[in-house]
């Protein structure tokens, strides 16, 4: 019964991939775009303009993470019910490149990609798994680890990694430990700067932001942030982006001095920095229709559009390299 369901579920994703293909003009620029996991079942493309794409990726069941590679459009979405992940590249040419399946990724629901290689860090219930960029293959995998977020920074390839029960680890480009944070109550959430290898732990229950060098030690310890989640570094100037108690976005200097403060919602589930102009996207599971919003707000933290989204829970955009 399980199969046959899953085969379904692959199938009417097959269908729909197709369709993409057959509508999207596959040559138009990928300039700032933001896609989006909405009601857990669908995957949208929001245009630089906040406009939806007339496109969609329907029939999932319970995605959690939709991340565009900046470098070449690809997006990698994870899909807890399949136990899989999928590749799903619109540039490509083949049927059998268009849209790929990773399975044996059980709970599959963080991903982190690195642009300059392709690879794509999946975490599951209990384990992580490096992707080859053309997700034939695992390269490495680690286990043993609960709930875990994956960041991945690409100037090294080694990827931190948090486990709930109060960890949070560096790994290697082959998957091996080489370093850990300090104990934590229950860390969620993870950001890397690729300049400076550091690394930002967000521990929402216990309102705790450490950041860690790439060898683990802890540099700074901030407690005065309600209920931290989603930080995300811009890595031009190196500032931390995230939000406070599911409502405000908080912006952090390197140094960790909070420059701003700003109502951005009502139940955010996730933000993601445009590195081009510094701006904010966020998912609002409530939003002013009070049924979802996907949000842009500027680098000064000024609201520049909302687009109703039903259910919006996370939200990765990109660039194509060069623009």
């Amino acid at each position: 019964m399980i199969r046959r369901r899953f085969l379904h579920l692959k199938a009417l994703i097959a269908f729909a991939i197709l369709l993409i293909f057959a509508l999207t003009d596959t040559e138009a620029a990928y300039n700032g775009e933001c896609w989006v996991v909405s009601g857990g079942d669908t995957v949208l493309k929001l245009h630089a303009d906040g406009s939806v794409d007339p496109t969609g990726i329907p029939g999932l069941t319970q995605a959690q993470s939709a991340e565009v590679n900046p470098k070449n459009g690809v997006v990698w979405i994870s899909v807890s019910a399949a136990n899989a992940a999928f590749r799903y590249d619109p540039a490509a040419t083949d049927e059998n490149e268009i849209f790929k399946t990773i399975s044996g990724i059980p709970g599959a629901r963080s991903i982190s990609i690195n642009p300059g290689d392709g690879t794509a860090w999946i975490g599951g219930k209990s384990v992580v798994k490096k992707i080859s960029a053309d997700g034939s293959q695992v390269l490495a995998e680690i286990t043993g680890v609960h709930e875990p977020e994956v960041s991945v920074n690409p100037t090294d390839g080694s990827c931190w990694v948090t486990d709930s029960r109060g960890t949070a680890t560096r790994y290697d480009a082959n998957g091996a430990a080489v370093a850990r944070g300090p104990d934590l109550k229950e860390p969620k959430f993870v950001a890397v700067n690729p300049k400076t290898g550091n690394a930002w732990v967000a521990d929402t229950q216990a309102s705790v932001l450490v950041k860690l060098n790439p060898a683990g030690q802890e540099l700074l310890r901030l407690t005065d942030i309600s209920k931290p989640t989603s930080p995300e570094v811009n890595a031009k100037d190196g500032s931390l982006w995230l939000v406070s108690n599911a409502s405000m976005l908080v912006k952090l200097s390197p140094s960790g001095q909070k420059t701003m403060e700003v109502p951005a919602g009502m139940a955010i589930l996730a933000i993601a920095v445009d590195g081009t102009d510094g701006g904010v996207w966020v998912a609002d599971q409530i939003g002013a229709t009070f049924q979802g919003e996907v949000s842009k707000f500027s680098a000064s933290g000024e609201k520049m559009f909302g687009q109703p989204i039903l259910m919006p829970s996370h939200v990765s955009v990109g660039n194509w390299a060069g623009q």
